[in-house]
């Protein structure tokens, strides 16, 4: 994910730095020569850190979120590791500019398009899962031991829940088994 650079784009005369007037915005349509010109790409997602994996839990977390659309799970190149979710911004307007410009949240402040992966030319990822199926490939060469005892205790996850399953069946047959004749089906007190 591009990190926000705190730089102040414009100089004490108006101008931006990159030599041009300083933009004012909300503008309706961006000049053809911004980077950002009917771009908008990054207000189609939010990502959030979450931890590098070391659990069973934290790999079960990732698994739960890959199986779900629109979600995916990366690791930048300094190593931190996201959660991504594909969704648009409710203000970005259809000239792909942003509609609460002077009101927008301070991440969006923060973020600089020079910063951007689009106009950087850069992934934001050294990797991206997209897939269960991804993960557990890369977890499995990358992580060989970890992943092995995780597919242990997935094993003993599957037996435990295939014994209670049986556990809970047979107290539901029993609870339904027709009494046989002659026999009272609750105890005599």
């Amino acid at each position: 994910m591009s990190k926000p650079n705190g730089k102040d784009r414009t100089q004490s005369n108006g101008e931006d730095l990159a030599g041009g007037p300083a933009l004012e915005l909300p503008l309706l349509d961006l000049p053809g020569s911004h980077p950002c010109h009917e771009c908008g790409e990054c207000c189609h997602y939010i990502a959030i850190e979450i931890d590098n994996p070391t659990a069973f839990v934290d790999h079960d977390h990732i698994y739960w979120y890959l199986s779900h659309r629109d979600v995916t799970v990366y690791v930048d190149w300094e190593g931190d590791w996201f959660i991504e979710f594909t969704t648009v911004c409710e203000h970005l307007s259809e000239q792909m500019t942003c509609g609460v410009y002077e009101d927008r949240p301070q991440l969006c402040s923060e973020f600089s398009w020079d910063d951007c992966e689009k106009t950087s030319g850069e992934r934001a990822w050294k990797v991206h899962f997209r897939t269960p199926e991804e993960y557990h490939d890369w977890h499995r060469a990358k992580r060989p031991r970890s992943f092995e005892r995780y597919q242990a205790w997935r094993k003993k996850l599957r037996a435990s829940r295939k014994r209670v399953r049986v556990q809970s069946s047979r107290r539901v047959n029993a609870a339904t088994k027709p009494a046989r004749a002659g026999v009272s089906p609750t105890p005599a007190s």
